[in-house]
């Protein structure tokens, strides 16, 4: 340290600590054929590194205000200089009488800059020196992010020690951004990095303190929240090699201030094939009683003339929704890309996904913002209502037909132990505070090609918790087109177990008012659970079963040659259906329509040919 009261360390040199590390971070980093060179030391204590140094063929310069220190140092023959640091034009003028005619290669600066208060008076000189002799510099800090310290102070624990993270004589605190920044304001840009990790730092005590001890489920559920936002947690001491570049005027700490945001940013993703669909949605948004919103529309693998037709659809909007619509392409991925991408970009409060083919109601948003202001950081749920649809072509033109009424399958709470079973809140029904996935950075696993959206909630929910409204702000379209026809039943139960056996693997944080809802499921007196006949996976299994039998009937040779008696059927306006109008019907109607097709007059006349068959 080279301040007027100092702190005597004396380390020894170690391959896993910040010595060994700064070498092995200099030999990837330096061009070894340069010798002659002189590598400065700032802060250099008893100079753990210079013999070290010396082996890379450059010439080590101790600087450092602790004599008992640079005495050690020229006993062993380097070369020292004392130094106390004062303001930024003296630091100047001392460096460069010590460099003299010769060339820097290289410069140390550890576990220094926290015992500054002005960390600008070195570091500015120091550019000096690096711009001049185009310098690598290496840094290290402590970090103060160490999850030890955190998960600590978190609940209510400081503890000051005569040295390591929380040394008493520290009077500035360093995570990677701060350093980041204010290497940036100095004009250094990091180039590469060595940090030392600790899964027990120096902070590792008591040991009795429940957050310390590996076993406990508090541990357990910091560490998934702590591992989850950076893989920064284990980091003790955070060392970097910059290189002098363009100073950043903005300072490196932060000033807050109010941010300027929608109250709601609509994630649609879009492949451009329901181009219909997407102006009903964007026609509904446009008559939403709160219009506090923006709209990112992900075009997931447009083809040119599919974006052409989405952007044709924007510029038609009134123009005050047309400035709050977005387009952006993702062109890899599966249907899980567009979301994270949509939820990287979206700079609403909160971020609801509102896909193309499902239908808001007037009051959706307000709904939202209503909730929003009695529980604000929940997750936001009201109710959604469903009803089946088909692809029609009218006077040429693609359109929706409604086939079906509006059934109400979904409860009008939300119930966390229900929803371990299957998902019970469609996308339309949620609206997702910005801090899960900006600050605690739960993303959607793109592992998943089908209940994305049932992953998501799962695992944010147990964290921010979920408030409900009763209200139904929305309509769920099902066609032959949605995620159950065109993904196999195999798919949808194998991403199930995925999401089930992950959040077996996690430690949840359970909300208010969820242990009397695991009293009465116990107790047997929990209410059934609402039906859901489209995506719970038991309901699923049996309708794909009962569908997989009317596919049978329809492909079958006996079904072919009678096509004849029902095209005669379709002269007089009685229309076939086919397999496509099969898709998404309940398992009941589907029981039914096989038996409606076995009593049929094609299925009759064709019986001697079965029997003769089998």
């Amino acid at each position: 340290m080279i301040t007027n009261s100092f702190h005597e360390y004396k380390n020894d040199y170690a391959f896993d600590n910040v010595y060994g590390h700064t070498v092995d971070l200099l030999k990837r980093n330096i061009d070894h054929n340069d010798k002659g060179l002189i590598h400065l030391d700032i802060g250099c204590g008893y100079g753990s590194i210079a013999e070290h140094i010396s082996h890379l063929g450059r010439i080590y310069v101790g600087v450092d205000a602790n004599q008992l220190g640079l005495s050690s140092l020229a006993s062993r023959g380097f070369e020292t200089h004392r130094h106390v640091l004062s303001s930024l034009e003296e630091n100047i003028h001392m460096l460069r009488e010590i460099v003299g005619p010769r060339t820097v290669g290289s410069i140390t600066l550890l576990d220094t800059l926290e015992h500054l208060p002005d960390s600008e008076a070195i570091l500015g000189a120091l550019y000096e020196i690096s711009k001049a002799h185009n310098a690598l510099l290496i840094v290290s800090v402590p970090n103060i992010a160490h999850r030890d310290v955190g998960f600590k102070l978190a609940l209510g624990k400081i503890n000051h020690t005569e040295a390591g993270l929380l040394d008493h004589t520290h009077v500035r605190m360093f995570d990677d951004n701060f350093l980041t920044e204010t290497l940036r304001h100095s004009g250094f840009y990091i180039t590469d990095r060595n940090d030392v990790r600790k899964a027990k730092s120096d902070q590792f005590f008591p040991s009795s303190h429940p957050v310390l001890q590996e076993g406990t489920t508090i541990r357990t559920f910091l560490n998934q929240l702590r591992s989850n936002v950076d893989d920064r947690g284990t980091i003790n001491q955070i060392i970097v090699s910059c290189l002098p570049g363009e100073k950043i005027s903005k300072a490196p700490f932060e000033r807050p201030a109010p941010e300027a945001r929608p109250f709601l940013t609509i994630v649609t993703r879009t492949q451009g094939k329901r181009i219909a669909s997407l102006v009903e949605l964007l026609t509904c948004l446009a008559g939403q009683t709160c219009t506090d919103f923006e709209v990112l529309i992900v075009g997931h693998n447009l083809s040119v003339d599919d974006q052409i037709a989405v952007e044709i659809i924007i510029e038609d909007l009134p123009t005050w929704l047309k400035d709050r619509v977005r387009l952006i392409r993702v062109e890899e991925g599966n249907r899980t890309r567009p979301l994270n991408a949509g939820f990287a970009a979206a700079k609403g409060e909160y971020i609801a996904i509102h896909d193309d083919d499902d239908i808001p109601l007037g009051h959706w948003v307000e709904t939202f913002k209503a909730a929003a202001g009695k529980k604000y950081g929940c997750i936001l749920r009201c109710v959604s209502v469903t009803q089946s649809i088909k692809t029609v072509n009218v006077n040429g033109k693609t359109a929706i037909r409604a086939v079906s009424q509006h059934n109400k399958p979904y409860p009008q709470t939300f119930n966390f132990l229900e929803h371990f079973r299957d998902n019970h809140s469609p996308n339309n029904t949620l609206a997702f505070p910005r801090g899960v996935y900006h600050e605690l950075k739960i993303h959607f696993d793109e592992d998943l090609t089908t209940a994305e959206d049932w992953d998501f909630l799962m695992r944010t929910a147990s964290i921010v918790g979920v408030a409900s409204t009763e209200e139904i702000t929305g309509i769920y379209q099902w066609s032959d087109q949605n995620s159950i026809a065109e993904h196999q039943q195999d798919e949808w139960i194998a991403n199930a177990q995925r999401i089930q056996n992950k959040l077996n693997r996690q430690a949840l944080l359970l909300a208010p008012g969820t242990f009397k809802q695991a009293l009465s499921a116990m107790n047997g007196t929990s209410r059934p659970l609402a039906r859901h006949e489209d995506l719970k996976l038991d309901s699923l299994l049996e309708q794909r079963q009962k569908l997989t039998e009317v596919a049978d009937i329809l492909s079958s040779r006996s079904w072919r040659i009678t096509t004849p008696i029902r095209f005669l059927k379709r002269i007089f306006g009685v229309r076939s259906p086919t397999f496509r109008d099969y898709v998404n019907l309940p398992a009941e109607d589907l029981t039914r329509i096989h038996a409606d097709m076995k009593r049929s007059t094609s299925w009759r006349i064709t019986s001697p040919l079965r029997r003769f068959k089998s």
